[in-house]
């Protein structure tokens, strides 16, 4: 790796922002030797020691792609930081994940930083696994129309509602249909002792800090927009459609019956399960995955619970499904012109990119070398051996996977919930709320968002814990128009009137 490339880690945020400059004033790109090729990436790290050079598995890798893989990696929690050193600076690598559309990347990518892929991801002769990319979620990631990276997949129907089975089944009760249902059961969790203790000491549901999870599942299944809507022919904010206010009100409830914990407004999301685990609530709304690390971890505190998985749940039984998707990616590799001198190095560093999308790197990515850090059971699924020095060997290379084309081999897991989960994946697909606003940038929202979002975030707490009224949390909606939210609709508005794409 060049000392060029090593500087980036020692440059100051403090510095970057004052420089207040745009990247394209840095390093000379220097073209990729085809005959002996070696690529410079950043991404994120999640473990305290990911992957080494000298790692069997990324040697594999390499082997496989045919490249070298100079990967710096960067803490999680820093991670946003490095971004910005390297935008301020200018001194990028050649492969760089961004892991949202900022103010400082939306910048630079108008400024042409950036290589445009846009016709790239639809070439399927030159990149037939890249090709395969979601068209909606290119243009989710688009910035004024144009796709500027390669995102990292996940799933869009990944909402779900984890809930003790077992407490159902004591009870008498079924998987809840409509919200109706789901009243009923969190009530009945709370008041006919559902673990049989002869205590009153469970309650419903748990809610955390992070109340957009539950709140805006809520808000989808009473048939508000995901987080924009069309109003009059217009984008307006999901907080301006009554039904939102109705999940508000329905929260609001729940809170005031105890069917709630009564310190959401303040626990923890790094607390989330606890509650779950030690009996004391049987429902959380947030993804589906979630169920299976419950599942698994509840064994040891009470053999006898049963943990099951559901999608959504419909307003009324007359009601169509509704759920709430994710965006479908988690970041995206850009390439920036700096350090990519033309498009033939461009298309080579997609090949390898495509090619990392082949089954064998995939495995390699996820599980290292079969033999030696997995093995494969009867059934053809993966197990892993339990030994940390053969797992950091292939730590974090899960993050250069861009998970396009998902043809890796799969773990079996203990519990039953874990091939519910898929399914619930699946159904949620077929009823996902678009936000029609997603493709499209808002320059006030871009500096400003933080703080709007403050504004709601702390109404819609107060709200649902009594502590304002209607009129109150009206009052503070106007005030984030005040505040800028209304440039922020101007600004989506103009964006959305002039995209021809889309059938208004």
């Amino acid at each position: 790796m060049t000392q060029t490339w090593k500087k980036i880690a020692t440059v100051s945020l403090a510095a970057v922002m004052l420089t207040g400059s745009l990247a394209g004033c840095g390093q000379q790109a220097v073209s990729i030797d085809k005959e002996n090729p070696s690529i410079n990436v950043m991404t994120k790290a999640y473990n305290t020691e990911s992957a080494s050079p000298d790692s069997p598995v990324l040697q594999k890798l390499e082997e496989f792609l045919g490249t070298k893989l100079n990967i710096t990696w960067v803490p999680s929690t820093s991670y946003d930081e490095k971004v910005t050193a390297a935008m301020g600076s200018g001194e990028y690598p050649q492969v760089m994940l961004v892991g949202s559309r900022s103010s400082s990347v939306i910048q630079n990518s108008r400024a042409g930083t950036f290589w445009d892929v846009t016709d790239k991801l639809t070439d399927a002769e030159k990149f037939p696994n890249l090709a395969q990319t979601d068209p909606t979620v290119n243009h989710n990631t688009s910035i004024d129309g144009k796709v500027y990276g390669v995102y990292r997949s996940r799933e869009l129907g990944r909402a779900g509602v984890s809930i003790r089975k077992d407490w159902l089944d004591k009870l008498g009760l079924e998987q809840p249909k409509t919200i109706d249902d789901f009243y009923n059961v969190l009530k009945a969790f709370k008041e006919q002792d559902p673990d049989g203790n002869g205590a009153n000491d469970t309650y419903g549901m748990i809610v955390t800090d992070y109340l957009d999870g539950p709140l805006n599942n809520i808000a989808i299944w009473m048939g508000a927009p995901n987080q924009y809507g069309i109003k009059d022919g217009k984008l307006a904010p999901a907080f301006m459609f009554d039904e939102y206010l109705e999940a508000l009100k329905f929260m609001n409830k729940c809170y005031n019956e105890g069917l709630i914990n009564q310190d959401m407004a303040t626990y923890s999301s790094d607390k989330w399960n606890e509650q779950f685990l030690s009996g004391k609530a049987g429902v959380i709304i947030d993804v589906a995955d979630r169920a299976r690390r419950l599942a698994q971890n509840i064994q040891a505190i009470d053999p006898n619970a049963v943990v099951d998985v559901f999608g959504y749940v419909t307003k009324d039984a007359s009601s169509e499904p509704r759920t709430l998707p994710t965006t479908g990616y988690d970041g995206y590799y850009v390439f920036p012109k700096t350090s990519v001198a033309t498009e033939e190095d461009l298309d080579f560093i997609l090949g390898v990119m495509d090619k990392a999308n082949e089954q064998e790197a995939l495995n390699l990515m996820n599980y290292g070398i079969e033999g030696r850090n997995y093995d494969l059971d009867a059934d053809g699924y993966v197990v892993k051996k339990d030994d940390a020095n053969l797992t950091k060997e292939y730590n974090d290379l899960n993050q250069f996977s861009t998970g396009i084309v998902a043809t890796e081999l799969q773990i079996k897991y203990a519990t039953d919930v874990a091939e519910k989960i898929q399914e619930v994946y699946d159904e949620n697909k077929l009823h996902t709320v678009a936000n029609p606003a997603e493709p499209y940038v808002s320059d006030t929202y871009s500096t400003r968002g933080p703080q709007l979002d403050a504004i709601m975030s702390e109404a819609n707490t107060k709200f649902i814990v009594g502590q304002i009224s209607e009129d109150e949390w009206k009052a503070q909606r106007d005030r984030w128009l005040q505040q800028g939210g209304q440039k922020v609709i101007d600004e989506l508005n103009k964006a959305y009137e002039e995209d021809d794409s889309v059938q208004k």
